[in-house]
């Protein structure tokens, strides 16, 4: 039985589907998200709702004391914020806190199952091992990190996100394996036409992610090594006070950000500070490193245009 209206239109494309074409299936699910100004946000469905019961959650997740991390933040995050509205709705309380993160689990668990029933009718029809299965999100979440809840913001926990490649291609030996290398949401189309046989225009700005994992593709990566950086851009045109701009640069070990409307920047050790709790702008000794990555930020920034 289908959980969803997305899972339910997405097996029956594939049952309909003409078995001589190719296809490309999207298949995009409302959950976890929560239901906008309502007071429970998150709503499991009945068959989940008894998972994680005897299940103790805290939160925020990292364990940084929430009211010690607010205070932290840049001064134009006040009362205002959206994100701060939003932890007050899921995280101000502990008791309240700990539902809305079961409900969310909840949903996600259903999200899954789905997926596991669309992969089973793909092998069903036996298709499976013809087909490039991508499982990846549009945004990450703050579940009470910095005093926050929501996203739209470049600290980790906003905007790293899953991403699951299933590809018949790969060698059997990079199976189940991770991969530390940036990948972002611009790669997704040029990886999927790069399946398909179809040559990237050149103004596309992403890359085929198959080459960090397909031996076929590693000349490419020799002579053409894959990113280092990249260049984070959140241009929001409404109050600066409810959700301001940013930009951000970042490397695999230190993140430079620059909140627009207000001319305030920051600078976080993701190696040895890995919750950015510890701004290091001001530190003299960090000085070259910020106008070198304030330079690259131009730099990208300028290129993605």
């Amino acid at each position: 039985s289908c959980h969803s209206k997305n899972e339910y239109d997405a097996l029956e494309f594939l049952r309909k589907r003409p078995k001589d074409k190719p296809f490309l299936l999207t298949t995009a699910f409302f959950a976890p998200h929560c239901v906008d100004g309502s007071p429970e946000q998150y709503y499991p469905q009945n068959e989940t709702k008894k998972l994680y019961n005897d299940v103790n959650i805290t939160i925020p997740l990292n364990g940084i004391d929430m009211d010690e991390s607010w205070k932290r933040l840049p001064s134009f995050f006040t009362e205002e914020n959206e994100a701060r509205g939003r932890w007050h709705w899921r995280f101000d309380e502990p008791v309240k806190a700990e539902t809305m993160m079961k409900n969310f689990y909840r949903m996600e668990t259903e999200v899954d199952k789905a997926c596991g029933n669309i992969i089973e009718e793909l092998s069903r029809q036996g298709v499976l091992n013809k087909t490039l299965i991508i499982f990846t999100t549009d945004n990450g979440n703050m579940h009470g990190e910095h005093g926050l809840a929501g996203k739209w913001f470049p600290y980790q926990e906003s905007i790293r996100v899953p991403l699951v490649i299933r590809d018949p291609r790969m060698p059997s030996k990079a199976h189940g394996s991770t991969n530390d290398d940036f990948t972002l949401n611009i790669d997704l189309a040029s990886t999927i036409i790069s399946a398909a046989g179809v040559e990237q225009p050149a103004r596309m700005q992403g890359r085929d992610i198959s080459e960090l994992y397909l031996p076929s593709k590693r000349n490419k990566m020799l002579s053409d090594p894959w990113r280092k950086d990249f260049f984070y851009e959140f241009p929001v045109r409404e109050d600066p006070f409810h959700i301001p701009s940013s930009n951000a640069l970042i490397e695999k070990n230190f993140k430079y950000i620059e909140w627009l409307e207000f001319n305030v920047s920051q600078l976080f050790d993701l190696i040895n500070d890995r919750f950015e709790e510890n701004d290091l702008i001001n530190d003299a000794k960090h000085s070259r490193r910020i106008s070198k990555m304030k330079h690259r930020l131009k730099e990208l920034a300028a290129a993605a245009l």
